[in-house]
């Protein structure tokens, strides 16, 4: 009933959760492991994660917080499919639900101001640079074929109640894109947590977070190394993955 055979099921090891995922195509990797832990859920009732692909951020989440209600729109059928699967597997129906959508046409899905937290793992590529995959699935995910960062933050703009926080996770590169789309969505940007490889690397990821019509101080989180000298994932990861 819950797997195909072009599916792996895979342990995301947080809170003993399953999750299924293509043999190939798009695969999640650590950059959403990263953001759902980024993420703060005090005060939080209802999240929405903007493109949520397997549902691997929404499964994390269920377990950082027992009581909150999460809610995940995807354009891809085969990806709402997949989820929605993760999501009975797991026993999860009551908390997580996954939403057929596009993102570009949100304010038919969802009303305004329904949650206190929006999260997003966008397509870290442009439309026209880098090497688009040859499978839909990762093409989609991967390079901004159907949204980009801007209507991404326009979105979350849109559902986030006053004092609502959007917390995203970009290519270094990038970080300048993200603070313009939050500020011309009126997104104060209030927190930011640049993620490096090892120590002597310059950053390659970074963690954003705004809050809706509000100005805050930026208070700028120590740098996260992933990896230590040996190879092995830091203490911080590590912890997260309970080793």
């Amino acid at each position: 009933m819950f797997l195909k055979e072009e599916e792996t099921l895979d342990n995301l090891i947080i809170g003993d959760l399953k999750i299924i995922q293509p043999k190939k195509g798009y695969r999640f990797s650590i950059d959403a492991v990263l953001l759902a832990h980024f993420c703060r859920l005090e005060g939080v009732k209802t999240v929405i994660d903007l493109g949520t692909g397997s549902g691997v951020i929404p499964l994390i989440l269920s377990q950082r917080d027992k009581e909150i209600k999460i809610k995940g729109v995807e354009i891809q059928p085969s990806m709402v499919d997949r989820a929605g699967r993760s999501i009975q597997l797991n026993r999860l129906e009551g908390r997580i639900e996954i939403i057929p959508g596009d993102i570009k046409k949100i304010k038919e899905i969802l009303p305004a101001a329904c949650a206190e937290l929006i999260v997003c793992n966008p397509p870290f590529w442009r439309k026209n640079e880098g090497r688009i995959s040859q499978n839909e699935e990762e093409a989609i995910a991967r390079h901004e074929l159907e949204v980009d960062l801007e209507t991404v933050a326009k979105a979350a703009a849109y559902l986030l109640a006053p004092g609502g926080r959007f917390a995203f996770i970009q290519r270094a590169a990038r970080f300048l894109e993200g603070v313009k789309a939050l500020e011309t969505n009126k997104l104060g940007i209030s927190r930011v947590r640049w993620v490096h490889a090892k120590k002597d690397q310059p950053a390659k990821l970074v963690l954003v977070e705004g809050i809706k019509n509000k100005s805050s101080l930026l208070q700028v989180l120590p740098p996260l190394f992933i990896y230590e000298d040996d190879g092995d994932y830091c203490a911080e990861l590590k912890e997260i993955y309970g080793r």
